[in-house]
């Protein structure tokens, strides 16, 4: 696979259209604003703000970065598992208000753009480009 498109301008079967690298994009960032914020509360502030605390959190981040080369690679499992951790996601919104009266900026910016990133890559995974590249993907495994 070359990466490069067919003379029509249309992508080859195979080939990952852009939502799809934009989708993995979004999610890595987001595993990395996890990463950073589990790295800042338990060095900095030693596992006393908010979060899954050491175990949980790692245990997540390994997760998560199972689901985003899973969706690289076209992982149907994979695009199912990011739909789960944008789901779970939507659980912390509903401290952001609270999180921005008490003065912790901070954590309420990484909720909302965790979730943000989540459900962006999320989203992008289902266009219609990316739903035909992961039923070929997922045709040419059988």
């Amino acid at each position: 696979m070359s990466g490069v498109a067919p003379a029509s301008g249309t992508l080859g079967p195979l080939q990952r259209p852009p939502t799809v690298t934009v989708a993995v994009t979004m999610l890595w960032a987001a595993w990395l604003l996890s990463a950073t914020a589990l790295g800042v509360n338990q060095l900095v502030f030693e596992g006393t703000g908010i979060g899954p605390g050491p175990a949980l959190g790692i245990v997540s981040l390994v997760l998560q970065a199972f689901v985003c080369l899973g969706v690289g690679r076209g992982s149907r499992l994979a695009r199912a598992g990011a739909i789960a951790f944008a789901a779970l996601a939507v659980l912390p919104l509903q401290m952001v208000a609270r999180l921005f009266w008490s003065d912790a900026i901070f954590s309420a910016i990484y909720t909302l753009l965790g979730f943000t990133f989540k459900a962006i890559g999320a989203a992008l995974l289902f266009s219609n480009g990316s739903n035909r590249w992961f039923r070929a993907v997922d045709g040419r495994r059988l």
